[in-house]
């Protein structure tokens, strides 16, 4: 069986292929063609076709020709990888959204493309209240001030000092799997949490401890907003000057889900002028920011890399999720994490 591997610095060949041995080996003759991207050193760009993908349309295609299994992060898997790869029975995607994938084109060579929905989730959720507590306690501003050699004991003034997430009010925008997580985790540090999401039952959300809401009231009533909905043409920036207008002032926002889901020229102004006390961000659009990018020179906001999701047990637990699928698709099962499962219509059977 010749599967193709086509890795990152995240994502490695070598930790895919210890896995995928270490499940089908004993079974399988295995014969494995290697393929690199240069991520993260080399930022995603998205094309019309596919998008946030990283590679060579002409790199990918020499080490998928002959595979009968891809799997990849984010090399793209165009119409012409596929069409040109007469052998390939399954598509993995080491990602919760396989959008470098054509899924379309899979779907119509009958080929199921597998992802990992939820690999990251406690990484982000925990990113997530760790950029809250950055900006509530003042601690970077603090760190690299000391690192200076001056010593911030204005911090402990009334007007400076930091804040807590206790008693605090937050408001979830978007309740999958990591929005989920955050409200757990902020419900255990004694906030109350209020949610936004018209694609969940309001049960699921009343029943995990938090207030289902419209987004206005939501951006009314909180003090901290986290985003956490994935991107899609009908939400892109989603929170604007109009809806950062209906925050309350002196509150604060968390973008660790993607760029597009705010408008960063409104978000600037609003920071600038004082209506919000501080911002912290992994995301931005487009990636990565312009070194001139006025958010960069302000003392109120935290910045990232998009790390959030970043932690060794994610890349494990993705690749792992694609061994299992990969496994139960060659055993003739339907592979748990299919996101065209339209393939397999008229068969009980993944083969």
């Amino acid at each position: 069986m010749i599967i193709a591997l086509i890795g990152d610095d995240f994502i490695k060949n070598e930790l895919m292929e210890k896995a995928i041995r270490e499940k089908l080996g004993k079974d399988k003759t295995l014969d494995f063609r290697y393929g690199f991207v240069n991520w993260p050193d080399e930022p995603f760009i998205s094309g019309e076709e596919v998008k946030e993908y990283v590679g060579r349309e002409d790199d990918v295609l020499k080490v998928t020709a002959d595979a009968e299994i891809v799997v990849t992060q984010l090399a793209p898997i165009t119409y012409r990888v596929i069409s040109s790869s007469p052998k390939l029975k399954i598509i993995g995607c080491c990602r919760g959204g396989p959008v470098n994938v054509n899924i379309r084109a899979a779907t119509e060579k009958g080929i199921p493309v597998i992802n990992t929905p939820g690999r990251n989730v406690v990484a982000t959720a925990e990113f997530t209240v760790s950029m809250i507590l950055c900006l509530l306690k003042r601690i970077l501003p603090a760190h690299f001030n000391l690192k200076e050699g001056v010593w911030r004991g204005d911090f402990y003034k009334f007007e400076k000092c930091g804040e807590e997430i206790f008693g605090k009010k937050v408001g979830i925008v978007g309740f999958g799997r990591i929005g989920k997580k955050v409200c757990k985790i902020l419900l255990s540090l004694g906030a109350s949490v209020v949610v936004y999401d018209p694609y969940v039952n309001e049960e699921v959300i009343i029943e995990a401890g938090a207030r289902p809401v419209d987004l206005k009231t939501l951006l009314k009533e909180s003090q901290i907003v986290t985003l956490h909905a994935r991107l899609t043409d009908e939400n892109y920036k989603l929170i604007g000057e109009k809806e950062i207008s209906f925050m309350q002032p002196g509150s604060y926002i968390i973008n660790v889900a993607r760029g597009g889901l705010l408008d960063y020229d409104a978000l600037y102004s609003a920071l600038k002028n004082g209506k919000l006390a501080g911002a912290a961000l992994d995301t931005y659009d487009p990636e990565p920011p312009s070194p001139d990018s006025p958010l960069l020179k302000l003392d109120n906001v935290v910045l990232t890399p998009h790390i959030g999701g970043s932690s060794k047990k994610t890349a494990l637990n993705g690749i792992n999720m694609l061994v299992e699928d990969i496994s139960r698709y060659l055993q003739g099962e339907i592979p748990e994490n299919c996101v065209n499962p339209e393939v397999f219509e008229g068969n009980k059977t993944g083969r």
